[in-house]
């Protein structure tokens, strides 16, 4: 397999500073980017469109703004005028976009220039990129390897280099898992921080507010700069994080499967206690209920709109006969997402509206202890994932064939479930020996301290890069 990392590149705000000062030009820079991603994209399968062309003209006369002549990546999710939007299905009727999504004009209109579109799991639902109309996407630096999901053709696309920014979705880790997974920095505001009109698919009422749109990065003021750009309302101006609470909850229902995640998550409490942060243990008790009723407010609100997506010349969508193509190898649906339609739902969907408010209400109750607890200045610090990137097939396995309690899940999950502000942040110093993938260590803080959160990621980023 070939490693298609590049190591000590420039963020895109390093990019942008050469383009400013005249070192670099944007067509230059977005030329570089196309270069890069022809060479990558046979081998990751991340791009599902390229625009070359119109990327260069706008190149060559850059909209004025803080994003000005920088080439950026969207999820395939995100509505692009005169483009459609498939979500990875081969079955549901394109959706025709008629303009851009209101976060894709915030974009433009900051001068970033969109040179691709990548790759999505069906329908968003599963944390490996796979579906049946564009095929699979793989790692970058090991092409036997998820990138990880939903948005893991920008996870792939931005570690190999080919993208320096990129945009996706979060509703059940979408962003940080493959950035995580990929060695980078994956930012998911709370649901409300940015307009999400027109950017798919949109999700049950109570589903939907777990869904945040955020941006994939090479490092934290990256971030910073991307969701500055995006939000509704801006972070505050970079502070101290002394007198900051660093919230590591005891005997949280986490397990790692390799060292180096441990010793990565050990050493960022240290350092964050070392620069000032104080340090304080909650008990967060009924995390592993929470975790269990996640399957059944997805299959509950998202299993007859999923059915409706499936139905194709009004003929309904059957499971039985989708079991049985899927078993003689005619598939019409991805089968990493036939199992929330078959197995997933047939154990966990609850069997009336009220078994389903009543898991709606637990949820509020939850996020109202929860951000109370956290406060305006409290900063959540777990390890992003239990897990470094698995072999293609194993996320599904992990994730989806035993539904329920999964500890090496429960961390990142938990930022949809209270609706916090989440980001992933690599731990380079303590990848892992055998393998040389980076595990990442995940800060959140309720909506509203973004600017915190982000100032204690800036630090952590500076604790993960080398070793004592």
């Amino acid at each position: 397999m070939t490693d298609f990392t590049q190591h000590g590149m420039p963020d895109a705000s390093a990019l942008l500073e050469k383009i400013q000062s005249g070192e670099r030009t944007s067509r230059q820079v977005v030329e570089a980017h196309l270069d890069r991603l022809a060479g990558v994209n046979p081998a990751l399968n991340a791009a599902t469109q390229v625009f070359a062309g119109q990327a260069l003209a706008a190149a060559e006369s850059p909209v004025a703004g803080p994003l000005s002549g920088l080439p950026i990546t969207l999820k395939e999710t995100y509505a692009l005028a005169g483009e459609q939007v498939t979500i990875g299905s081969m079955r549901m009727s394109p959706i025709q976009c008629a303009e851009d999504a209101p976060v894709v004009q915030r974009l433009k209109a900051a001068g970033a220039i969109v040179i691709a579109r990548t790759n999505v799991p069906e329908f968003v639902m599963t944390a490996e990129t796979h579906n049946l109309r564009f095929g699979r996407t793989n790692h970058p630096k090991d092409q036997s390897r998820v990138p990880g999901g939903s948005t893991g053709g920008e996870g792939a696309l931005v570690g190999s280099g080919a993208s320096p920014m990129g945009f996706g979705t979060d509703i059940l880790g979408s962003i940080r898992i493959p950035a995580a997974f990929c060695g980078l920095v994956g930012f998911r505001p709370h649901s409300g921080a940015i307009d999400k009109t027109h950017v798919y698919p949109e999700s049950g009422p109570f589903f939907e507010t777990w869904n945040g749109l955020g941006p994939i990065t090479r490092s934290v003021r990256d971030a910073r700069l991307a969701y500055s750009v995006i939000a509704n309302r801006p972070p505050a101006a970079p502070a101290s994080v002394a007198g900051l609470r660093l919230i590591a909850p005891r005997d949280y229902p986490f397990e790692a499967q390799h060292d180096c995640i441990d010793s990565a998550y050990q050493a960022a409490l240290s350092g964050l206690q070392s620069a000032g942060m104080q340090q304080s243990e909650p008990l967060f008790d009924d995390v592993a209920a929470l975790f269990m009723k996640v399957p059944r407010l997805v299959t509950g609100e998202m299993i007859p709109v999923w059915r409706e997506w499936l139905s194709v010349g009004g003929k309904p969508f059957s499971v039985v006969a989708e079991a049985l193509r899927q078993a003689t190898g005619r598939p019409t649906v991805q089968p990493g997402f036939f199992l929330w339609l078959s197995v997933v739902s047939g154990l966990y969907r609850p069997r009336s509206a009220a078994a389903l408010a009543s898991i709606v209400e637990d949820f509020e109750q939850a996020r109202k202890h929860y951000q109370a607890l956290l406060g305006s200045d409290g900063i959540l610090c777990l390890p992003t994932l239990g897990m470094l990137a698995p072999k293609h097939g194993g996320m599904n396995r992990a994730t989806l064939m035993s539904p329920g309690l999964n500890k090496q899940i429960t961390a990142h999950t938990l930022v949809n479930i209270l609706d916090l502000s989440g980001i992933t942040v690599p731990a380079p110093a303590f990848a892992d020996p055998d393998t040389g993938l980076v595990p990442g260590i995940m800060l959140a803080a309720v909506p509203g301290s973004e600017g915190a959160l982000l100032d204690a990621a800036g630090q952590l980023e500076q604790l993960l890069a080398c070793a004592e």
